[in-house]
């Protein structure tokens, strides 16, 4: 009797265990887990003014668990979070009044963020 009742148990255990640690979320809100789309190093440069040539080297590090440090020529690893839904990420750096929401699309290893508000910077970077 014992031994009939542990098998259904162990699944049941087994299933839980699975089930909570793992598999799609389908697209909608991600903070954490074994990684997302957009979790690694991204590099690229900004024009700030074209007519002076002024570009800035600009790194995000995406953690895949909704955290990331932010660089350019004002920021050096400045932390903050983001969350993905969707295709759109929304950002938060420290010192930020406001988060900031990205379209975004990964092709290999090229990242294209475009800003929703239409005012904020699109970004073109490459995984390193």
């Amino acid at each position: 009797m014992k031994k009939l009742l542990a098998l259904p148990v162990a699944l049941i255990f087994g299933l839980a265990l699975i089930t909570g640690c793992g598999g799609d979320n389908g697209g909608s809100s991600v903070n954490g887990g074994g990684g997302d789309a957009l979790a690694g190093t991204w590099t690229g440069i900004l024009v700030m003014d074209e007519e002076t040539d002024w570009t800035e080297d600009i790194i995000w590090v995406f953690d895949g668990k909704g955290g990331l440090k932010f660089t350019n020529g004002f920021y050096d690893a400045q932390p903050g979070t983001y969350t993905i839904t969707g295709g759109k990420v929304e950002l938060l750096v420290e010192g930020w009044d406001t988060p900031l929401i990205y379209s975004f699309s990964v092709n290999g290893d090229t990242l294209t963020m475009t800003a929703d508000n239409g005012f904020s910077p699109d970004y073109d970077l490459t995984k390193n």
